[in-house]
């Protein structure tokens, strides 16, 4: 009987420190809101756009702040549709003539998170064909797994192993140096793209390499690189100007692009570890602006877009925590939560805000 009061009690303890903090919350919500930010090139700073009472306003980090229009003006690449709508649109930049279709094929758009990495996976990938002639991507009849030998594809009508298809593409890794099982692999199976760059994986040597079907035949390659750490994290991504394969990150939080020709270039930022910050990248015909969002900081980094050399820095520590916020830990000092800004699994997480 006394066994049974204390499983109640320490029941009850479990629920309140899960109900109190969710109650908190209601009635104190958090409104933790992190700015955008693009790179000027034209004026050599980092503009960004902060949302209050739903009006924006657009200041760098020396203070100084610009209408909208100046703003668009400051950020001709970025802004290019209502420059062009306007009349307003440069003729040319740093030599370069611009025309919309050329700003629009050299914009690219990264964005991820710890949250959106840690979900819940099948274990099942589409291999779309990269070469099909056809403007519009279409899904294949089939999927593939992973095994500790190969790849193995799958019919998807007949559930019914193409063991002629997973010997063609398993061989062909092999044949180029491919040592199963795979470590690491990622894809953007999505048909709403103009085409496909297939997969990015990594061997049991901690190689790179890529993978892609065309015209129904493997295609594979190992990717050079100087990374002697292994790899953490790799991405594959599909720009418009088709100048990159993927990213990557290495076992020591360095952040490469994978380019088209097959090589690894570093990017100069500082260390980024894709288990524990977001970063988000807003590409343009010049720089990139690469944002990282660490436990204590946002760090704000401009780019070269042809040799990712590092430009500018602003590194911004986090504001102070709101009253509400230091108020809740001193009340609730076990905060109980089954989700989790790390992942997209349900999991008990104490304190993990």
């Amino acid at each position: 009987m006394k066994n049974l009061k204390y499983i109640i009690l320490a029941l009850g303890l479990i629920v309140l420190a899960w109900l109190l903090p969710a109650l908190y919350e209601l009635v104190f919500p958090r409104t933790d809101k992190t700015p955008f930010v693009v790179y000027s090139c034209l004026d050599s700073t980092f503009i960004r756009f902060e949302t209050a009472n739903k009006q924006v306003r657009y200041i760098d980090f020396r203070g100084q702040e610009f209408s909208k229009s100046q703003a668009d003006s400051l950020l001709p690449l970025f802004a290019f549709r209502q420059l062009v709508a306007e009349g307003r649109l440069p003729d040319s930049l740093y030599g370069v003539a611009l025309t919309p279709k050329l700003i629009q094929q050299n914009s690219f758009h990264f964005k991820t998170s710890p949250k959106q990495l840690n979900k819940p996976a099948v274990g099942l990938y589409t291999l779309l064909e990269s070469a099909s002639g056809r403007v519009d991507l279409s899904l294949p009849p089939d999927v593939f797994r992973l095994t500790k030998e190969g790849l193995e594809f799958i019919d998807c009508e007949t559930n019914q192993i193409n063991k002629a298809k997973s010997l063609s593409f398993s061989r062909e890794l092999t044949k180029n140096g491919f040592v199963f099982p795979v470590q690491l692999i990622w894809g953007n199976s999505t048909t709403r793209k103009d085409y496909d760059n297939g997969f990015l994986l990594t061997d049991a040597n901690d190689r790179l390499f890529q993978l892609k079907m065309v015209k129904g035949t493997p295609f594979v390659r190992e990717i050079s690189t100087e990374n002697t750490q292994g790899w953490k994290q790799v991405f594959t991504v599909e720009p418009a100007n088709r100048a990159l394969i993927g990213l990557a990150v290495s076992n020591d939080n360095q952040l490469f692009v994978v380019t088209k020709e097959g090589k690894t270039v570093a990017v100069g930022i500082d260390a980024y570890d894709p288990q524990e910050m977001q970063i988000t990248i807003v590409g343009d015909l010049f720089h990139w602006t690469i944002t990282e969002y660490t436990a204590s900081d946002s760090r704000y980094y401009a780019v070269d877009a042809r040799t990712f050399e590092q430009v500018a820095r602003t590194i911004v520590p986090d504001p102070e925590r709101p009253l509400a916020q230091k108020v809740e830990r001193i009340l609730l000092p076990v905060r109980l939560r089954f989700t989790s800004w790390r992942t997209q699994l349900v999991t008990p997480n104490i304190n993990d805000d």
